[in-house]
């Protein structure tokens, strides 16, 4: 029995972790598909009437979850099928988020007790949202009565009453993982079929196909460091650059696609296509963007700090701040900030026109940013408090102020559990 338990407690825990977290989705999911009691805004329902042809406001041109929705939908109601659809790609987002940390962390036999610690710590990111007033806490005021903003203009890495963004990022995660390995490595590639190049290229296409936010920033930021080697080459790495770049046509195409359905020929001012104007759509959350921007990244920034206080005089693997050619994973840590500040600077800068600017929609790119940011700055307090790489009292202020996130993220979830407006 103790070899057993020895041997699989691992994944015991993980089950039931995982087991917990569905159970919880699964029911707020549902609800959100029924409008319970008047209550649960989402986009649900608006998917719902598409996976049943009936004809909405809005263009949807990104299919991958309205086939699966489609498919079950034979089997039992759209409600019902939309609800098990937004689970399970929500929940293979926590599959796929813990192997990647697994692998980021470089966790191997040995490391049991790391793996459960992980583990936990995974669970709790996908609770972790914007900081707001522990006055707050347990406060679930419908809007007529005092209404509490919490998540307006802060924003969240876990939106959890928006469905595409739940059910691309299994696809999202898988792609930012293709992205570190490929550009550690394509410089040094000989050949035009490379399976990592076809892996990542399904990936990105996948999460594009589900919903293509993730998709502008992390190609304009691949674009961004592809651009800069090659210059910094002399154009010596011009063959790899295009050995990489054609896995990522593709998706080039279907984002033409997806172009074309939203901006063009569309009614009134939705088909007036995308503007540039500084803080033009953030502006309308009607908060001081500075401080969302600390309310919804005061746990990542704080990591920041503390990485370039106590920043390893040699580079030590893929977690480096100093990204080099040549890695076997190009400092992925690194490559999370940067896909963030793509996504922050793309949400200051561009908005939807006409009636679209109010929709935030360049909001999401910026919440995948987030959420990458929020996965690499655990993985690399979990390395260095595993290392001992900091004094005990900065870890110990690192991992209060995650904490801090997780405690308002539940409660944050509280609140959408309850029937609040997510506001």
């Amino acid at each position: 029995m103790g070899r057993f338990w020895k041997k699989w407690n691992n994944e015991l825990l993980f089950g039931l972790l995982f087991l917990g977290y569905s159970a919880l989705t699964m029911v707020l999911f549902h609800r959100q598909s029924v409008n319970y009691g008047g209550g649960y805004m989402s986009d649900i329902p608006t998917y719902i009437e598409k996976i049943q042809g009936i004809t909405t406001e809005y263009a949807t041109p990104y299919p991958v979850m309205f086939w699966i929705g489609e498919f079950l939908a034979q089997f039992t109601t759209p409600q019902h099928a939309m609800a098990i659809t937004v689970t399970v790609l929500n929940c293979l987002n926590a599959v796929i988020v813990k192997l990647v940390s697994d692998r980021f962390l470089g966790l191997g036999q040995g490391d049991d007790r790391w793996k459960k610690i992980a583990c936990i710590a995974v669970f709790l990111l996908l609770f972790a949202s914007m900081l707001y007033p522990l006055a707050w806490l347990g406060r679930y005021e419908p809007l007529e009565e005092n209404f509490l903003f919490r998540y307006s203009g802060a924003f969240s890495p876990n939106p959890f009453h928006n469905a595409t963004y739940l059910a691309a990022r299994p696809f999202a995660v898988l792609a930012f993982w293709g992205a570190a390995v490929c550009l550690g490595k394509y410089e040094g590639n000989k050949r035009w079929f490379c399976p990592e190049y076809l892996l990542f290229s399904m990936a990105l296409l996948f999460a594009t196909m589900t919903k293509p936010s993730f998709t502008l920033v992390l190609v304009c930021t691949c674009g961004i460091i592809m651009i800069w080697r090659l210059f910094a080459s002399r154009f010596r790495g011009g063959k790899a650059f295009w050995q990489l770049g054609i896995y990522f046509i593709p998706t080039f195409l279907d984002l033409l696609y997806q172009y074309k359905g939203v901006f063009v020929g569309g009614e009134g001012e939705a088909g007036q296509g995308i503007g540039l104007g500084f803080l033009k759509a953030w502006e309308t959350a009607g908060d001081s963007v500075v401080l969302c921007i600390l309310r919804g990244m005061a746990f990542p920034l704080l990591v920041l700090v503390f990485q370039w206080r106590y920043q390893r005089r040699q580079k030590e693997g893929s977690g480096s701040l100093v990204c080099g050619r040549g890695e076997k994973e190009c400092g992925w840590y690194r490559l999370a900030w940067q896909v963030y500040l793509v996504g922050l600077c793309s949400f200051m800068f561009l908005y939807e026109k006409g009636t679209r600017v109010e929709h935030m929609n360049f909001a999401w790119g910026y919440m995948y940013g987030m959420f990458f940011v929020y996965l690499a700055s655990l993985v690399i307090l979990l390395q260095d408090t595993k290392k001992r790489r900091q004094p005990v009292w900065a870890l110990a202020v690192q991992w209060g102020l995650f904490v801090l996130h997780v405690v308002c993220g539940i409660d944050y979830f509280g609140v959408l559990f309850a029937g609040g407006l997510y506001m």
